[in-house]
């Protein structure tokens, strides 16, 4: 539920995105984010809108260490997917790792916050979508066929499924239409498909980040109250469990900067 209500606090930016950047830069970090995670479901719908936005080194992308920063691409790329795959090793979270803050502000400093903080909404809806497909792939291959992964909670994979399944096939069949669009498209075209997909999506993400919301006052006064070592089994103090609530990061550049 958590991760729900980060996604809705990001939720302006997956409308700004496209528009503020271009259809190339948009493919470049969602390609790069799902580089990480590996999801069927990503790689077959972004592989088709970065097609038809024009990117021509697609797998390059899914392997984003290949790519230089002499691409031959007006927007620089490099700069997008690199922040695209630092941003899901590092889950999202400045504290995970030192590089995702500096390569935040290149983008801040070469094309300016909005497209910064477009990039950052991207990247986190992304993050988001490929641990859900991922999840639903795991209790198709796995589950259903009676390889239960350990540690998996079958009842939260089938709520899951249940709820999120008509989403996914959504992508499926989406991807599948899109096959029969050519390289190229107007950049018309990829900006209404990048508008399209997460309003469709926000039907279902929206009910659980309200639910979110509301029991989020009530884990802030457990986790105030309760032993660090109670909350987190002694792994991680209760200021980094409710530093994944936050989401912007303190120290990001504002618009007033």
């Amino acid at each position: 539920l958590m991760d729900h209500v980060r996604i809705l606090a990001n939720l302006p930016f997956f409308f700004v995105a496209p528009i503020a950047l271009s259809p190339k830069a948009v493919e470049a970090i969602h390609l790069s984010v799902n580089s990480v995670n590996d999801c069927r479901f990503c790689t077959d719908l972004h592989g088709e809108l970065g097609r038809m936005a024009g990117l021509k080194n697609i797998t390059e992308i899914l392997s984003t260490e290949k790519i230089t920063e002499e691409q031959p691409n007006d927007e620089n790329l490099y700069i997008f997917a690199d922040y695209g795959r630092t941003f899901a090793k590092c889950n999202g979270k400045v504290n995970n790792c030192n590089d995702l803050q500096t390569k935040y502000d290149i983008i801040v400093t070469k094309y300016g916050t909005i497209a910064a903080r477009s990039a950052k909404g991207l990247a986190t809806f992304l993050l988001w979508g490929s641990i859900g497909g991922n999840t639903i792939n795991s209790f198709r291959q796995g589950t259903l066929r009676g390889n239960k992964k350990t540690g998996s909670n079958v009842l939260f994979e089938i709520i899951f499924v249940l709820f999120y399944g008509p989403l996914f096939l959504i992508i499926t069949l989406t991807s599948w239409i899109l096959k029969n669009f050519p390289s190229g498209v107007p950049k018309i075209l990829s900006t209404i498909i990048g508008l399209v997909l997460p309003t469709v999506a926000s039907i279902w993400i929206i009910p659980y980040a309200l639910v979110g919301l509301l029991i989020t006052p009530f884990f802030f006064i457990f986790c105030k109250e309760r032993p660090k070592s109670y909350i987190q089994g002694g792994k991680e103090d209760c200021d980094a469990v409710m530093d994944s609530i936050i989401v912007e990061d303190t120290n990001s550049k504002n618009v007033n900067d």
